[in-house]
């Protein structure tokens, strides 16, 4: 398939990397992106749609839920100057760096809308696609591809529950995808519903402004911190060990965790669900605060509304409310697929997330349809790169049978685990699924043998992106350089070297005595795993 031609749609976190990576792979990529600037979700867009099921967009005040180390890709970092959690400025200067660093802009065609993706009359044969797109100051122009990329996401169109009496509410009703800025509900009350990220940054950056802010919570929420003892929290938590240790154990001890965290009872934000089970864990450093001053209020579920009145299904109500914001996600959405290819938006029927198994031809891809507890564009690079070898037929799909088997298994365990029907992932796990399959996991045996030092942090250090360029194809030399930099740099932004030397020695003893303990203990682990084996 060298030199064939790949259609992107999207040129957001996922459409970058795709043109990239396609060019890495000798192909020749052409996207298609429907606004003037690339970035997708990070674009900042003044303006605000009158439409609440519209895309994602960002507001003032944004700081990411994962660390820049964690975030970036697996040949690209992020300026060392930069802080541990970037700001949303921060996020998007390093897409458009990442863009001219690898020359892509050239690959985009720029205010041009997809407006339908279909077979070619020779499909069955070729596996080729047709794309019809519009400039905005031109007429429908349709194309011949041999692949396609959608690379538009998860969060193209905003989820608005519809109450009872919700049309007849004579007050201002919004999603988050419209919120920009917490000046906007100077002295006014409003009433924040749901207990997603989003929905905890629009209360509290709204509480310095606004004359009263409540949030309702149908099942309450679990709030964890950016930090978690010594380190950022996605950072301790996507950790290979952690996937050595039975549920049965696993479970409970995050539960003790959780539980020492917060009097949850007192903040009124319990969940009735275990946090390893909860689809409604809150990455938020200051709610719990601004419900204690009061500067938040939290309410239970939301029933209904009377007029100007909101309901909750407690029996409380409230009769001041200016302006209800819906904090309640986003669903995938894409109007120019006419055929249902990808499944509905619930319900997405994608082999490893990003393969639609009922085609003839594997020459379509998702990109970045996946709900996950961690940085999209590591995942969307990994995504990518799969599904490029599966185009040049250098990776071979298993049967139709055995696809559809692997979504429906998927499906099951998030049901099972979550209660819900959506295609969660945990990064880690399912980042070394795809790194496995392309042959870029390094084995951890034979890192024991040549380098243990890097065989230690394989398993007990974060898995940092450039892990994937270890070995396999489009490695690079200077990964192990970086895989244990990468600590270092993430605080390099924030970290004071000029006083306090004295403390500075003390804890660096103390670093010291903890790395020869851990050492012990991995001596140990590894032990009983010989043990066992043999």
């Amino acid at each position: 398939m060298n030199g064939k031609r790949v259609a992107i749609i999207g040129a957001g976190v996922s459409g970058l990397v795709a043109i990239k990576t396609c060019l890495e792979e000798g192909l020749q990529p052409v996207c298609f992106e429907k606004v003037k600037q690339l970035g997708g979700t990070w674009v900042y867009n003044e303006e605000v749609g009158s439409d609440p099921t519209g895309p994602a967009g960002i507001y003032d005040g944004l700081v990411t839920n994962v660390n820049k180390e964690m975030m970036a890709f697996s040949d690209f970092s992020f300026q060392r100057h930069i802080p541990p959690y970037p700001l949303r400025e921060d996020v998007r200067n390093y897409y458009i760096r990442y863009a001219e660093e690898f020359d892509l802009i050239k690959h985009i065609q720029f205010n041009t809308t997809v407006v339908e993706v279909t077979k070619t009359p020779d499909f069955r044969e070729t596996g080729r696609w047709n794309v019809c797109t519009q400039h905005e100051d031109g007429q429908p122009q349709s194309e011949i591809f041999d692949a396609v990329m959608v690379c538009t996401g998860m969060y193209s169109s905003g989820i608005v529950p519809n109450y009872p009496g919700q049309n007849e509410f004579r007050r201002q009703i919004l999603h988050g995808s419209q919120f920009r800025c917490g000046q906007n509900f100077k002295d006014k009350t409003i009433l924040v519903v749901g207990a997603s990220h989003s929905a905890g940054d629009i209360a509290i950056l709204s509480s310095d402004h606004a004359k009263k802010v409540y949030i309702s919570m149908r099942d309450g929420a679990w709030i964890v911190p950016r930090i978690m003892g010594r380190m950022p929290t996605d950072a301790y938590v996507n950790q290979r060990w952690r996937d050595l240790i039975p549920s049965w154990i696993f479970k409970p001890l995050i539960g003790i965790k959780m539980q020492s965290l917060l009097d949850w009872r007192a903040l009124g934000i319990q969940s009735s669900k275990h946090p390893a089970n909860s689809n409604s864990v809150m990455i938020n450093d200051q709610l719990p605060m601004k419900i204690m001053s009061g500067q938040v209020v939290v309410r239970s579920g939301l029933q209904r509304f009377e007029g100007s009145r909101v309901i909750f299904d407690d029996g409380s109500y409230l009769d001041d409310v200016d302006c209800v914001v819906y904090g309640t996600g986003y669903n995938p959405a894409t109007p120019f697929l006419k055929e249902n290819i990808l499944g509905n938006s619930n319900q997405l029927e994608l082999y490893m997330h990003v393969i639609p198994p009922r085609l003839a031809h594997p020459t379509l891809a998702a990109i970045g349809y996946i709900r996950s507890r961690g940085a999209v564009g590591p995942t969307a690079e990994l995504q990518v790169r799969y599904a490029l070898k599966v185009f040049k037929k250098e990776v071979e799909l298993p049967s139709h049978q055995d696809m559809m088997a692997d979504v429906t298994r998927r499906k099951d365990a998030v049901v099972k685990q979550y209660g819900v029907n959506q295609p969660k992932i945990l990064p880690t796990t399912y980042n070394d699924e795809l790194a496995r399959a392309i042959g870029a996991l390094p084995s951890f045996w034979s890192l024991l043998l040549s380098d243990p030092k890097l065989a230690y942090h394989f398993y007990f250090s974060p898995a940092f992106p450039p892990w994937n360029r270890m070995v396999g194809p489009h490695s690079r030399p200077d990964a192990r350089q970086r895989i244990l930099q990468c600590r270092e740099d993430l605080l390099h932004g924030i970290a004071l070297k000029t006083v306090r030397p004295g403390a500075l020695k003390r804890l660096e003893d103390v670093d010291r005595n903890r790395t020869v303990l851990i050492m012990l203990l991995v001596l140990c682990f590894l032990g009983f795993l010989l043990a066992v084996v043999f």
